[in-house]
């Protein structure tokens, strides 16, 4: 049951992360220079792909699935705490409450995978 929820997860916030990018490229919404969003979406897009690719690994049990999960969570956690400061920074309670809330579900959700495996 635990790597149908975490596959799902994966991959819910894989296609969120691509979706919400593509609206804020679309609406002019970048607020960074040219170099530093560059970076920025590489690393965006480098982990919602290891997200996307973590969940369907889980979801077939493939031998890679738990080791993608361990690496793209981890990205995940310091992306979404990042974003976090971000939006506090502007003072958008919402969304800043929204990223603590996945800063939170992602931790839990690798605590709970390190600890029933032997690694």
């Amino acid at each position: 049951m635990l790597k149908k929820i975490q596959a799902v997860y994966c991959i819910i916030i894989g296609i969120s992360v691509i979706g919400m990018w593509s609206m804020i490229l679309s609406t002019g919404g970048v607020t960074e220079g040219p170099i530093q969003i560059v970076f920025h979406l590489e690393s965006e897009f480098l982990m919602a792909i290891l997200l996307l690719i973590s969940g369907y690994g889980l979801l077939a049990k493939k031998y890679f699935g738990e080791k993608v999960f361990l690496i793209s969570n981890g990205m995940l956690v310091y992306s979404v705490l990042n974003a976090a400061g971000y939006y506090g920074q502007k003072g958008d309670i919402a969304m800043t409450v929204m990223f603590i809330s996945f800063s939170i579900v992602s931790s839990v959700l690798l605590v709970l995978e390190l600890t029933t495996k032997r690694i």
